[in-house]
């Protein structure tokens, strides 16, 4: 059990794992998410943010909202602390790829997170974040998510939506 002191480092719970022994990544983004600093997500809204633009936030829109970048770092600090100095595993955070684009320039792809064990070549799972986005945004996501996972041969890819939408509850959107 850890002290209140160090509970913000990383979660205080064992490994969630599937039957199969792979990391159940579901419960590891839950407890990663229960693990974020509070006051570091709620001052993105002022101090690191974006505008919500058409989406309704506190039944107004044009809100400002904490940009992608709160949560990815959050999200790399915990996985981090837990996963690879408890667990060993190995977190990469903006993993450069690149691909030819229908332009048939090159084009530069940063893969936002990813999880591997050390001893398999391939990442078990990748991460694509975003934040209060709009279906058309998340949609970009995941078809950018698809194209990180042909070229890290990732086992599960996940699209995680931070979203301080209001209907975000009520009416979810699902890929």
């Amino acid at each position: 059990m850890q002290s209140p002191r160090n509970k913000c480092f990383c979660p205080s719970v064992d490994l969630p794992l599937q039957a199969n022994g792979f990391v159940n990544t579901l419960e590891v983004l839950k407890s990663a998410v229960r693990a974020f600093d509070q006051k570091t997500v709620a001052l993105g809204s002022t101090r690191s943010y974006k505008c919500s633009n058409h989406l309704q936030v506190d039944s107004k829109c044009n809100e400002n909202v904490p940009r992608e970048s709160v949560y990815d770092a959050e999200m790399y600090r915990i996985l981090h602390n837990w996963l690879a100095k408890v667990h060993m595993f190995k977190i990469t955070s903006q993993w450069h790829l690149e691909e030819i684009g229908n332009d048939g320039d090159w084009h530069h792809l940063y893969c936002d997170l990813t999880i591997k064990k050390p001893d398999n070549p391939y990442s078990e799972v990748i991460l694509e974040l975003q934040a209060t986005g709009s279906i058309p945004t998340l949609i970009k996501h995941f078809n950018r998510a698809i194209t990180y996972a042909d070229q890290l041969r990732s086992r599960e890819i996940w699209i995680v939506h931070f979203s301080r939408k209001d209907s975000v509850v009520s009416d979810p959107y699902w890929l």
